[in-house]
This record gives C-alpha cells, sequence and structure tokens, in this order.
C-alpha cells in the first residue's frame, strides 16, 4: 500500500526524483532515531513494523573519509589520479584510492570492500578481530588520533574540558555527559605518560568507539 501510494503521488508530482527523495527522507519513519524502546521492542523484537531506524555501520570509504574530516585533514578536492591510501601524505576521499586488483590494500581487504576481480551485487558485513586490530594498532589511525589532538588544542584553548566537548561534537555530534567528561578528566590526569599522549591515547579511543563507527 505504501508503495502503490508513494507511485502514484509521483507521478502526480511529474516524476520528479527529487519531489520523491525529499518526501522519503523527511518522512518521521525515517527520521527515527535507533534508541531501544523495551515496550517496542516486546511488541516487535525484529522492528518489523520499523518503529526505530536499524543501527548501520558506515563503509569503509565513508569511515576513513569521516576520520579525516573530524581531524581536519580531509583533501576535498575532485578529480585527478588515485593514490595509494597508505601513502602518509594522502588525505583525499577514499573514492580515489587506488585499486589493486592483485594487492587490495589492507584497509580495504580487512573492512569488507567487495572482490574486484568479480561482479559484487552487494558487500558482506563481517566483524572479525582483524577490524579492530586495524584501529588499535594501525599507523593510519595513530596518524588521525595525532591530527585531531592538535585540532582540539588549536580550536578549544579554554582547558582540557573544552576540549573533551568540542571532540564529542565533531565525532559525535553532542555534548559530552557529566560522566563522559568525568572519566576523560580521570583519564587525562592519569600517570605514566605525558599529558599529550594521554590526549593521543584518548583520541584514538573516540575514533575506534562504536558511536563513531555506527550511525545511529
Amino acid at each position: 500500500d505504501l508503495l502503490d501510494d508513494l507511485a502514484a503521488r509521483f507521478i502526480e508530482n511529474g516524476w520528479s526524483l527529487k519531489w520523491l527523495h525529499r518526501e522519503i527522507v523527511t518522512s518521521a519513519t525515517y527520521r527515527q532515531r535507533s534508541v531501544h524502546r523495551p515496550e517496542m521492542a516486546r511488541r516487535d523484537p525484529d522492528n518489523k513494523w520499523l518503529w526505530r531506524m536499524n543501527r548501520r555501520r558506515l563503509e569503509v570509504e565513508s569511515w576513513r573519509d569521516a576520520m579525516l574530516a573530524v581531524a581536519g585533514g580531509l583533501d576535498r578536492s575532485l578529480g585527478g589520479p588515485p593514490r595509494e591510501l597508505t601513502s602518509v601524505e594522502n588525505r583525499r576521499r577514499t573514492i580515489y584510492g587506488t585499486i589493486d586488483r592483485r594487492d587490495l590494500e589492507p584497509v580495504l581487504q580487512i573492512n569488507d570492500f567487495p572482490n574486484p576481480d568479480a561482479h559484487s551485487p552487494a558487500r558482506e558485513k563481517t566483524i572479525t578481530p582483524l577490524q579492530q586490530l586495524f584501529v588499535l594498532n594501525g599507523e593510519f589511525c595513530r596518524r588521525q588520533a595525532e591530527a585531531l589532538v592538535a585540532r582540539l588544542h588549536g580550536e578549544a584553548p579554554g582547558g582540557d574540558e573544552a576540549r573533551v566537548q568540542l571532540a564529542h561534537e565533531l565525532l559525535f555530534g553532542r555534548p559530552a555527559s557529566g560522566e563522559e567528561l568525568q572519566l576523560a578528566s580521570t583519564f587525562l590526569s592519569g600517570e605514566g605518560a605525558t599529558p599529550h599522549e594521554n590526549w593521543v591515547h584518548y583520541a584514538h579511543v573516540l575514533l575506534g568507539s562504536n558511536e563513531f563507527l555506527f550511525v545511529d
């Protein structure tokens, strides 16, 4: 019934795809959050009737681009030749990364990039230890953590609390809670490392969090 209604109104509006996209993305159903509600979960545990948005993990291209963007280093220029994603100087969008069919880049291979030698109608979604190990130990993630710390100190000179708030706004699109501020303060004042190292470790944790990786 919903598809019939959309099809009829699509025709009435001159077969405008722009109208159709606007009608869908501004609907109450499409704009729902993925917040869990126990009473609804009991009535519709499989979310068949769309009482919430299903959480969605970012694809590797969006995830890498988002990390570069929040760290302040994303090159948004259009066009040009492809570049190796492992290059330290490569801060371009991932869509411009070199695709070598015989030697696929590790960041793509680990994060469900489709096999470039075969037709792939859809990506297979996996959760493996290698994905998190790449986040924890990968050189790319460490560099972005360093860059994020530099950005936070440059844009929020008012102290640690202001920087923590800015980090949450940049990465998660929301302010930090009181509990998160307290945890951050405890972590950043920890002994055994320099203040800068603590900040880099803290930024690294935020970049590797599920809240950054998943769209709510």
